[in-house]
């Protein structure tokens, strides 16, 4: 089962004393297992540096979509990951982007891909909006000119079109 194996809504991992954080590490680590989370507040922070740093895989989620456990969910990634970068404390340029590669490039395990950025064989994916740079598309969040999903355009000019 090694890296078939994903643990998801495992809040309580920051919950838990930072030795005992650290041997459950280096069990994923050894094991192969990643983990997911919808970033919800009121949770502890996960020892995401330490999970990055061992090769843990770490995914976002958006299972919370305006349901009973919270009414802010709306479907939309980029969110999710500011929601990371806010619950985590993320304040660097590069803290901040790593947040948005959660939600992009460091996502192709989550979805079953060799590759997911714009590379020769990648699934044809991208989305297009208006920032200055990858830290402002996080924290502005803007509306989105164009996404393109699998080579179909599905918005544009921020309507969606299916």
């Amino acid at each position: 089962m090694r890296g078939k194996v994903t643990v998801s809504h495992g809040f309580a991992l920051g919950e838990l004393p930072a030795d005992r954080q650290q041997r459950v590490l280096e069990a994923c680590e050894e094991a192969g297992v990643s983990w997911a989370t919808v970033a919800p507040v009121r949770t502890a922070p996960l020892p995401w540096r330490g999970m990055r740093d061992r090769g843990v895989g770490i995914g976002l989620g958006t299972d919370g979509i305006r349901d009973l456990w919270s009414p802010y969910g709306d479907g939309d990634i980029l969110r999710v990951a500011l929601n990371f970068a806010r619950l985590h404390g993320l304040r660097t340029d590069e803290e901040l982007a790593y947040a948005v590669e959660l939600a992009s490039t460091r996502a192709a395990g989550f979805v079953h891909r060799d590759a997911h950025d714009i590379v020769a064989g990648a699934r044809a994916d991208i989305v297009l909006l208006d920032a200055e740079n990858v830290q402002d598309a996080l924290v502005r969040s803007p509306r989105r000119q164009l996404v393109v999903a699998g080579g179909q355009v599905v918005v544009q000019d921020g309507e969606l079109r299916v």
